[in-house]
């Protein structure tokens, strides 16, 4: 019997060591495995700064014979929606999607996004983990096997005016990331448009838009600053994105080598899910040091004209999905107040 002294954490790390210490002295690993990663979102966004602690993790476990390599931003190939069937298709084996890049597919992966659903990480994660199973399910769907979530700082509105009140709210050519979002804001009476975040910068210059739902987190930020002076943290949601390998290539890999990236992928999500607190503290800090006007009061008005759009809209959702093919318990239990 074991100790009652030893914890879960150091269990699994002492059932996982042997087979890590296998993989690093396998022939079958002899030779380099290169896995691209792709990622639409700048390299000091949170989604690609857990993409590099990733590949980081990765050569401290596997040394040199397993390779991640990063294509972020600029050097994605693959944009919006398409990197979702570059991904199913194998012609990239990593990739980091937006959730709401994922629900254009399979409107589940919207669950994170709901407007209002949650308040607070705690219970982000906490959805999160509830939902993980069904969520790996539904990703199979696409040929694809999950290895990490990444959680957003909460979404906000970046505006070109101060949002005061309804009426600057209808105002708004926005930005969403996504159906329940465009819709959200549609309802409110705002023009909005759901459009992938590589698409932002040319539309902003195009004068095609006046705002943005986004956290502007990290890098995110450097494209929206220089044009929209107002952030508006009306605390939207708190997104999620998905970190997936193809799953012909999963199943292709060695044992040794799914352990590798498995233990890879729980410290990139403990780390991303322990800081990201301190991530909302640094964008606004920079934020201001950019001229950024930061609204972290709303007007009640605006903050009943989304959340009266968000229960319709939240309504129209429930619909859309199969309530049997979901977690429904961890799901109502988050969503029966709104």
């Amino acid at each position: 019997m074991l100790p009652i002294a030893i914890s879960k954490s150091r269990l699994a790390q002492a059932l996982l060591l042997p087979i890590l210490t296998l993989a690093l002295a396998s022939p079958l690993l002899a030779q380099t495995q290169t896995l691209r990663l792709i990622n639409e979102y700048p390299a000091t966004s949170i989604t690609a700064v857990a993409d590099l602690q990733f590949a980081a993790n990765v050569k401290q476990l596997a040394g040199n014979t397993l390779t991640i390599t990063t294509e972020q931003e600029n050097q994605n190939p693959f944009k919006g929606n398409a990197q979702v069937n570059a991904l199913s298709e194998g012609k990239i084996e990593i990739a980091t999607l937006f959730s709401g890049i994922i629900g254009a597919n399979d409107p589940l992966f919207l669950l994170s996004s709901l407007p209002f659903a949650v308040s607070n990480f705690d219970d982000a994660r906490a959805l999160a983990n509830c939902a993980q199973p069904t969520i790996e399910q539904h990703l199979l769907k696409l040929n694809a096997h999950l290895l990490y979530i990444t959680p957003w700082p909460p979404s906000g509105i970046w505006s070109s005016v101060p949002m005061t009140d309804a009426a600057t709210l209808r105002a708004l050519q926005i930005r969403t990331y996504d159906e329940n979002s465009r819709a959200v804001f549609a309802l409110a009476g705002a023009h909005s448009a759901n459009l992938p975040f590589s698409a932002v910068p040319a539309k902003l210059a195009a004068g095609e838009l006046n705002a943005v739902l986004s956290s502007g987190d990290g890098g995110a930020g450097n494209r929206l600053w220089e044009q929209l002076k107002n952030f508006t943290a009306i605390n939207y949601s708190i997104p999620l994105s998905y970190t997936v390998i193809n799953q012909d290539v999963w199943q292709q890999l060695q044992p040794e080598q799914q352990a590798i990236l498995t233990e890879a992928a729980k410290r990139t999500a403990a780390t991303s899910w322990n800081n990201v607190k301190d991530r909302i503290k640094a964008n606004y800090t920079r934020m201001r040091e950019h001229d950024v006007s930061l609204n972290l009061t709303p007007a009640p008005e605006i903050q009943d004209s989304l959340r009266n759009a968000a229960r319709t809209q939240i309504s129209n959702w429930r619909q859309k999905i199969n309530a049997t093919d979901i977690v429904g318990s961890c799901i109502k239990n988050k969503l029966k107040d709104n």
